[in-house]
């Protein structure tokens, strides 16, 4: 019947218009997911670095001495007036056993205060990460380039007391190179760590949380100063399963020339858990700089 719509066919909707091949319909564009964590980091982060170490140069007499004055005290303190008394502790004389263990807590302290403290007040106070992320950089960028300059003030403060160590005899030249980056990976490791706490905290004071309830307990379940031996025995597993017990072990195994095929499980375990912490570390960043 012409005029009326056939009681079959329903009318075309409003805003979907017929062509030759059916109905014109727009679909819904997909929702695009950008890449998080390590695979949304690019070499820009090169440039956060970058930024980092200018800052530094222009202040590099305040930023460099001082926190070489504690390892070097802990060195006089322990292993000469310490030393004084233990004639010999695991075979070895108590300098040569607990230089490892300073090299190692000097550069992961100095890893920790700068994406703890100096990270905090970049972000809450100066405002510099908003400034970076409003420019293509991204926040796994800025975190990395974070952790990274972390790790680098961590293998600087760790030179200098290697250099130390070798004057007085204490280093094998020819470990210097793998102890040192060795000593970059631990720093990467508690960069990591220390900036992932940062992205959690809104006030400096919980800091304080974190210093004397985890880095400063770990010195001394770790064997830096006594070895592992001397702890109780229940506590020797927790003890294993901390990396910081693998970068100790495994740099006193380097200085003293007790390797073995452990040691290549030691050196897993630390890359993999470092791995870890800085993707977990990325990702948190960005969920605090991104709201």
């Amino acid at each position: 019947m012409s005029g009326e719509t056939s009681p079959l066919v329903a009318p075309p909707s409003p805003g979907v218009g017929l062509t030759a091949g059916g109905p014109d319909v727009h679909p819904t564009p997909a929702v695009i997911r950008r890449p998080r964590g390590m695979r949304a980091v690019g070499p820009r982060f090169l440039q956060v670095w970058y930024r980092d170490a200018h800052v530094f140069g222009k202040l590099w007499k305040t930023n460099l001495f001082p926190p070489l004055i504690e390892p070097f005290l802990f060195l006089l303190a322990l292993g000469i007036g310490v030393g004084y008394y233990i004639t010999s502790i695991d075979g070895v004389d108590y300098l040569s056993f607990v230089a490892p263990g300073i090299i190692v807590t000097t550069a992961i302290l100095q890893a920790t205060f700068e994406c703890t403290y100096s990270a905090y007040f970049r972000m809450a106070f100066q405002s510099t990460y908003d400034a970076i992320i409003s420019t293509p950089v991204a926040p796994e960028e800025l975190s990395l380039g974070e952790i990274g300059w972390g790790a680098t003030r961590a293998l600087i403060t760790a030179t200098a007391v290697v250099f130390a160590l070798t004057v007085v005899g204490r280093m094998p030249i020819i470990w210097i190179p793998p102890v040192l980056a060795l000593q970059f990976v631990a720093g990467i490791h508690f960069a990591a760590l220390s900036l992932n706490i940062t992205s959690r905290v809104y006030s400096t004071e919980y800091f304080n949380f974190y210093l004397s309830g985890v880095i400063f307990p770990l010195q001394m379940l770790t064997g830096a100063y006594f070895p592992l031996s001397r702890i109780p025995e229940a506590l020797q597993p927790l003890a294993w399963a901390l990396p910081l017990t693998s970068m100790i072990d495994l740099t006193r195994g380097m200085m003293l020339g007790r390797l073995g095929w452990y040691s290549l499980l030691e050196l897993a375990y630390i890359l993999v858990t470092t791995v870890i912490f800085v993707e977990l570390a990325l990702r948190s960043m960005r969920r605090r700089l991104i709201q």
